[in-house]
Formats: C-alpha cells, sequence, structure tokens
C-alpha cells in the first residue's frame, strides 16, 4: 500500500466519491499528500480505509453531499471527484434528465463554493457532456461562480493515450481558480498513440509509444506475469485470501466468509509440484460448457450490443471495464473462430485482478467484497495512470507557474 514521504508543502487533495482510490492513487503518483476521502459504500470504504488511510495521515468519511470546509487543509491545492456517473452513462440505455444521482455532480461546486480550492477536477463518463448538455453547462457554469471564481475547461481524454491498455474515453472539468496561471494546453500531452509502435511526433520530437495492449498489461505489468487464476471456490478455502470474518471480529455476517478481506496479500501455491506466485483476487468465474461454447464463437476483439458482450484482442488495449451486471469481458485466451484448435476450458471472463491490470492497479491493491463488489470497484474506478498524467500535467502548468510567478516578481 502506498506510504506518503513527500515533502511537508507538498501540494495537499481531497478525493470526493473516492471509490476504492483510483483518483487518490493517480494523485500520489503525481506528488499529491492526498488528506481526505469520502465515499459511502460499505466494500469501496474498506478498500480504500486499508490501502490508503492505514499508513497515511489521510481521513476518511461518508457523505459526500454534507459539505463542511473543516473537513480539508487550508489553501486546499486540489479538490478531485469522480461524482456517481449512472445517471449520465449511455452504457445503460435510455437516459432519465430528471435522475437524483445527476445532482452528486453539483456537490462538488458546492465544496468549491465553501472552500475555495486552487483546482477543482470532475472525473466523469462522456455521457455528462453527449446526453446531458444543458446540465453539464450548468455544473460548468456552477463552478465558474464558485468562491472568487473558476476558468473552466471540459476536456475528453482516452485512456489509451496516456499508456492505459483501455479505450477508454472519460470526461475532465477543470476549474483553475481566479488569479492563478492557466494551462497554455489544458490537455496533458499524449503518450501513446494507436497504431505507432514508436513515433517521434512532428513539431515536438516527443516520442510516443504505441498503445499498450491487453497481452502487455498481463504478461509485463504488476509484478510480472499474471499466473493461471485460481479456480473458482469461496475465499474461505482457496489459500491467498483472507475472509472479512476472519479479519473484522466485530462483523457477525454468514455472508462475510464469501467477502475478501483488502488486507489479503499475494501468496506462493503449490501447483503442479512448484511453488507458483498468486495475486489476490485471481479467481476464475465457473462456467457450464455451453457458456464457453458460446463465448468461443465470439472472435477476438468482439464488442456486441450490450456492454457485457465484449472479448478481449490480446494485440489492443481492453473495451472499457464496465459495471453493467458486474461481469467483466471474455478473455483473449482459448478457442475462437481465428483459434479453434486453441482449448474450450481456458475460455472465460476475466478475473477481477485482470480488471484491475487493465485498470493500472498494482498487483498489491487488494479488493474487498464477493466478486461482484470487487469488480465493481476495480472497473469503475479512474484509472490511477490517467489520473496522474491529469494531475501531474495540472500542477505543473498551474501550481509550479504559479510558484514561479511569484519568484519572478
Amino acid at each position: 500500500m502506498p506510504q506518503w514521504t513527500g515533502p511537508d508543502d507538498a501540494p495537499t487533495a481531497v478525493d470526493l466519491y473516492a471509490g476504492c482510490g483510483g483518483m487518490t492513487f493517480g494523485l500520489f503518483l503525481a506528488g499529491f499528500h492526498v488528506r481526505g476521502a469520502w465515499e459511502i459504500r460499505a466494500p469501496e470504504r474498506y478498500t480504500y480505509h486499508v490501502q490508503h488511510c492505514q499508513e497515511n495521515d489521510l481521513a476518511q468519511y461518508g457523505d459526500a453531499t454534507d459539505v463542511d470546509p473543516s473537513k480539508v487543509p487550508d489553501d486546499l491545492s486540489v479538490l478531485a471527484g469522480g461524482p456517481s456517473c449512472q445517471g449520465w452513462s449511455s452504457a445503460g440505455g435510455e437516459v432519465d434528465p430528471d435522475d437524483p444521482r445527476n445532482e452528486h455532480a453539483f456537490a462538488m461546486a458546492e465544496w468549491a463554493d465553501a472552500c475555495e480550492p486552487q483546482l477543482v477536477l470532475i472525473e466523469n463518463v462522456v455521457g455528462m457532456t453527449e446526453l446531458h448538455g444543458p446540465l453539464h453547462s450548468a455544473l460548468v457554469d456552477a463552478l465558474a461562480d464558485a468562491g472568487p471564481g473558476y476558468e473552466v475547461r471540459t476536456l475528453e481524454l482516452n485512456a489509451a493515450d496516456y499508456g492505459v491498455p483501455q479505450r477508454r474515453k472519460r470526461v475532465f472539468i477543470v476549474g483553475v481558480r481566479d488569479g492563478l496561471p492557466t494551462p497554455d494546453t489544458w490537455t496533458p500531452p499524449e503518450t501513446h498513440r494507436d497504431g505507432q509502435r514508436r513515433l517521434v511526433e512532428f513539431g515536438t520530437g516527443r516520442a510516443l509509444e504505441g498503445y499498450t495492449t491487453a497481452r502487455e498489461a498481463f504478461e509485463d505489468g504488476g509484478e510480472g506475469p499474471l499466473p493461471r487464476p485460481l479456480e473458482s471456490q469461496s475465499p474461505a478455502d482457496d489459500p491467498v485470501h483472507a475472509t472479512i470474518d476472519e479479519l473484522v471480529a466485530y462483523r457477525d455476517d454468514a455472508l462475510d466468509r464469501h467477502r475478501v478481506d483488502p488486507h489479503s496479500v499475494s501468496e506462493f501455491i503449490e501447483r503442479d509440484g512448484e511453488e507458483v506466485w498468486m495475486p489476490p483476487n485471481h479467481v476464475v468465474i465457473d462456467h457450464r460448457r455451453g457458456v464457453r461454447e458460446g463465448f468461443a464463437e465470439w472472435s477476438l476483439g468482439f464488442c456486441g450490443s450490450s456492454t457485457t458482450d465484449r472479448r478481449l484482442h490480446p494485440d489492443e488495449p481492453a473495451p472499457t471495464m464496465t459495471v453493467s451486471e458486474g461481469t467483466p469481458p471474455v478473455h483473449f485466451a482459448g478457442r475462437s473462430p481465428s483459434t479453434p484448435g486453441a482449448s474450450l476450458e481456458d475460455v472465460r471472463r476475466m478475473t477481477v485482478r485482470e480488471v484491475a491490470r487493465i485498470q493500472t492497479f498494482p498487483d498489491w491493491y487488494a479488493f474487498a467484497g464477493n466478486k461482484h463488489e470487487q469488480y465493481r470497484q476495480a472497473s469503475n474506478a479512474v484509472p490511477p495512470l490517467l489520473a496522474a498524467h491529469v494531475a501531474s500535467h495540472l500542477r505543473e502548468c498551474v501550481l509550479e507557474g504559479e510558484t514561479l510567478s511569484k519568484v519572478v516578481a
């Protein structure tokens, strides 16, 4: 788990609607000292607490609509958050303009008005702009008028352009407090580009890599190649996971023996007479033979009409990890129309650990709960690597630019 060892004068941040901590981890990587987080869902709160609060001076709170500026540091550098997006998302079909979940985003403007941070960073799905134009405009206006006033820009970014092995488009609304320098270019410079293995960008001389692929994420990411996952079984019975009923003495819920405790760590297990490293949350879903046969008919890279009907291509970034029905895409392993001789037994949906790799979480980042809750956390999070690129760009262009202007003056 990350432990803050940065300087005392490092820029500060808080994370509203923090989930399991993807934005927080990205801010941490970008050199921000995260001091507070808000989240109401129990599995997400437990994951966040173990991964971020236990080793750091980081307070955790519940309802982010309860605006209380006394809970944030003075002259806060960044107010960040990814408010509930189900009301904005296009994944669920018809959009309800009166969905009360849409209002969570406006709590970000209320916080900005109350504590006047230097920067505001709101992450959400592209449906915020594509399907909710009036609501998006109202949120931008509310943020622009908050506190001393903010200059606001809306960025649409593809995570794959920043090294994330996933074609994941997200909106970032960025607010810079009046009086601070604004970026010459609001969009962070891309580090990767589709269709290139390596490219020197004309006019800048920057070297751009090709997109990171799903195969690279599983073989070269994390702590090394992912092993074959554990067979489907309760965490109370497998050799890697602690369960919540084992480690949380005051809990008295029979279902907790089926819920992973986020204190779980990787272990070496014996397999076929050898010691094999096994990370947490890497348990295969048990499929009936008929289900495997249906998946085997999907070509590599298949993308159906439902967000659950998707299959990875090993040499492309993964599709967007979604939370629909707690169901991950199908792995590229095993039989497919282009690999008819491959094993049917290898055809399966992704594990939570594989989803976490696609999202750029490190392998020690364990997720709490049952499989559905684990998958929801891993797939719904802001990819830490994407958050780190955005935060680093803003730190360099706004906060360090502001420091430089004071020195020159």
